[in-house]
């Protein structure tokens, strides 16, 4: 019997509901059970909702520590980490109306994923929760790794504390879309000679070319040239020009702050390797955005979110059976499955 509550649960009964409490609603979760099991279902969504969390503090925090602190097998291989952050809303909106989950992938060399996920408490909490989430992965600091991240600065102290040594990569999207806001305004330039408009947008052109190509300090000299360019006297009559000047004070802040984890994207994409954070925005679509924010628009609570996210992220990597059989060692015996097996 498992305790999860003033009622004695049994671990089968708290699986199911911690499971489906990951994937749906709290309600309907409650509803399917008590239809289920009209006896010792679950009464309510706060019933759900209590035992669910129970499950994450007791059972999946208890076997992601564990795992964590034993010597895990290393990837065979290099691997890539990405990172990435979603808001939630808060359930006192009195403090604050949104908290921030960083949210995250590790994909090692035979393709394997490994989704994480933690609240954002403070910088050395966060580092604490990242370096756990590694290493219950099987990553260390000597593990060789790439790092991906959209520029944000407390992602990279995370990847600098934890993985040291890893190769930074800013993601491309994040720079693509901001060349684009750049050229947009560039061709809206309001100008009767179109020639002024066109040498813009060929300027911001070459400029994305050279970063494309590894070449940063001939991009940020065009980039700065053209930036001058907008502020002489003869140009400030344009239409559009104060908006060309924004979005370029802009590219070029971002990209001169995340100058180190600039890289030869060409030759990267011709290896294979990764250039985009695609794969983390997926992440946090699955853990954060379709359970915690869009689709269910509920509240959250800081303090209490943790186990939740623990909770989804195992069920996303089907590792929940895993921890409760490692917590419960009579729990869906393996050795059942293997003789199902041999007598099929």
């Amino acid at each position: 019997m498992l305790d999860l509550g003033h009622d004695a649960v049994a671990p089968e009964l708290a699986y199911v509901t911690a499971r489906y409490a990951a994937l749906a609603p709290f309600g309907k979760v409650a509803s399917l059970l008590s239809e289920l099991l009209p006896i010792g279902g679950a009464q309510n969504a706060g019933t759900v909702r209590n035992r669910t969390r129970r499950v994450g503090e007791t059972v999946v925090r208890q076997h992601v520590t564990e795992t964590a602190t034993q010597s895990a097998t290393p990837p065979g291989g290099p691997v890539v980490v990405g990172l990435d952050g979603g808001y939630v809303r808060r359930r006192h909106r009195q403090e604050e109306r949104h908290f921030e989950v960083i949210a995250g992938k590790v994909i090692d060399a035979a393709g394997t994923q490994h989704r994480f996920a933690f609240a954002r408490n403070g910088q050395a909490a966060a580092s604490e929760a990242f370096a756990q989430v590694l290493a219950a992965a099987g990553v260390h600091a000597d593990t060789p790794a790439t790092v991906l991240c959209d520029g944000d600065a407390g992602l990279w102290r995370l990847q600098r504390e934890a993985l040291p040594d890893a190769t930074a990569v800013l993601d491309w999207w994040h720079a693509a879309v901001r060349f684009e806001h750049a050229l947009q305004a560039a061709r809206g330039l309001g100008t009767p000679d179109r020639h002024l408009a066109d040498e813009a947008v060929r300027r911001l052109e070459r400029a994305k070319w050279r970063l494309w190509h590894g070449r940063w300090s001939g991009c940020r000299r065009k980039l700065a040239g053209l930036y001058r360019w907008t502020k002489h006297q003869h140009q400030r009559e344009i239409a559009g020009i104060d908006r060309l000047q924004r979005h370029l004070s802009e590219l070029l802040g971002y990209l001169e702050r995340n100058q180190d984890m600039l890289v030869h994207y060409a030759a990267r994409r011709r290896r294979g390797e990764p250039i985009s954070t695609a794969f983390v925005e997926s992440a946090v679509n699955e853990i954060v955005a379709r359970r915690m924010n869009k689709k269910q628009q509920m509240r959250w609570n800081r303090t209490t979110v943790q186990p939740f996210l623990d909770v989804r992220t195992a069920v996303l990597n089907e590792t929940l059976e895993d921890a409760f059989r490692h917590r419960y060692p009579g729990f869906r015996s393996a050795t059942d499955d293997q003789a199902l097996s041999a007598a099929a």
